[in-house]
């Protein structure tokens, strides 16, 4: 089995660090390992297996969740959620790190896409902490940093794709994901008012309770939408694939109606730009497809669950082996691609083990998020070091205590079960 795994991720990662696009490097060493091992995988299986990978109607809510975040974000929400944000925290001293904290904790019930969220809050944020004296390196880790945060509180795409092939309730992961998602944004926002301190970082004047009340009637609206998510899908009122389609469709109204800030042309964007995501995802989803199937006719989950009870009865303990290994996998794969290759092989490990799968995908997407900003992939840190003007090293090193306190929450997600499995509990039982 050694030499199966080493070639099939081998060639898988061999073919990453040459550059090539990941599912081609997935796809790839499917086919290598069909054609090295022809009598275990006819290479029939390839094309099959390819075409079952997207063989769910669930995975059509993806395309309809980027949607809804791309509409929101060129239909004035961005605005609404900073002046929000700026009325909440802008007065305390650091209050622009704040602020950009602040915001990606409330944009990302609408986006829900760790890109999006650095995008639209970077553009405004990072030049606004510029022109108050914060470094760039810093503005751009501070929003690289509560990035993070978009896919992990719902609607989150990686909360939907680790569902689907845990073969667990979307409405369960999202409500999994509310409270790590919201402990996320507040050990960031500890670690901003510490190193703010420190740094003795600028504030501005409170703008009163009137502002704070304002700002947050004209974000109501945008607010609403992961409420509506989550309602829906725990009160069994609609699908996944329908929820999605209904935070679409809200997000148009919205946008066009209410704010009445998405001209045709932005729609006709956002509907191409919310296309090419989901194909980009969705491909990685077929292909995938392929590693389960190879996977599975090893037997690999079965020896993997052997080995994890070999090594201690604790399921916590196991778990934090999980969280390492996923840790040092971030730093080289993409949270999408982890999730749909890993997944399969660790959530029987982890079942073995007495370990819930509900906790298990919490954990597993918070680590997965965290290889967004650490070296060498890191697709954040060079997203907002664009967009400060700014080498990737000097966002690297100044994202270091933020790093830190993502992973001081994912060590308690592991060793504390209630934080991911309280609210699943307390309204599926």
């Amino acid at each position: 089995m050694i030499g199966e795994l080493a070639l099939l991720f081998g060639v898988m990662i061999g073919l990453l660090m040459l550059g090539l696009p990941i599912f081609f490097a997935i796809g790839a060493a499917g086919a290598a390992y069909a054609i090295v091992y022809a009598p275990k995988v006819p290479l029939m299986i390839i094309g099959q297996r390819f075409v079952n990978g997207l063989d769910s109607y669930d995975f059509a809510a993806i395309p309809f969740f980027f949607l809804a975040g791309e509409i929101m974000n060129r239909g004035g929400i961005s605005a609404r959620l900073l002046r929000f944000a700026r009325a909440a925290i802008g007065h305390i001293r650091g209050g622009l790190s704040h602020v950009n904290v602040l915001a990606s904790m409330v944009f990302a019930g609408v986006s829900g896409s760790a890109a999006a969220d650095a995008s639209a809050i970077g553009s405004v944020m990072i030049p606004a902490m510029k022109r108050e004296g914060y470094p760039a390196a810093y503005a751009a880790s501070v929003t690289a940093a509560s990035a993070t945060i978009g896919p992990m509180i719902p609607p989150s795409i990686p909360l939907v794709i680790y569902a689907l092939f845990a073969k667990q309730s979307v409405g369960q992961m999202f409500l999994a994901g509310v409270l790590p998602g919201l402990g996320m944004g507040l050990v960031l926002l500890a670690a901003s008012i510490w190193i703010s301190r420190r740094r003795n970082y600028p504030s501005r004047p409170w703008q009163g309770w009137g502002e704070l009340a304002r700002s947050g009637v004209t974000s109501a609206l945008a607010l609403a939408l992961p409420v509506i998510v989550v309602v829906g899908l725990v009160s069994g009122a609609a699908t996944t694939t329908e929820i999605g389609a209904i935070a679409a469709a809200y997000a148009v109204l919205v946008t066009s109606l209410v704010y009445r800030e998405l001209p045709l042309r932005d729609l006709w964007t956002a509907l191409c730009t919310a296309a090419v995501d989901s194909c980009r995802v969705l491909i990685i989803i077929a292909v995938a497809g392929i590693f389960s199937y190879i996977i599975a006719s090893m037997g690999l989950a079965y020896s993997l669950a052997k080995l994890a009870s070999g090594l201690s009865d604790d399921p916590a303990i196991v778990l934090a082996v999980i969280m390492l290994i996923l840790l040092l996998l971030g730093t080289v794969l993409e949270p999408v691609t982890l999730l749909v290759v890993i997944v399969p092989i660790l959530v029987p490990t982890a079942q073995a083990v007495g370990i819930d799968p509900i906790q298990l995908g919490t954990v597993a997407v918070l680590a997965t998020l965290v290889g967004l900003v650490t070296p060498p992939v890191g697709f954040l840190i060079y997203l907002t070091a664009a967009q400060a003007q700014v080498r990737a090293g000097p966002v690297i090193r100044e994202l270091t205590p933020f790093v830190l306190a993502l992973i001081a929450l994912l060590v308690a997600l592991v060793f504390v079960p209630g934080l991911s499995l309280w609210l699943p509990r307390l309204f599926f039982g």
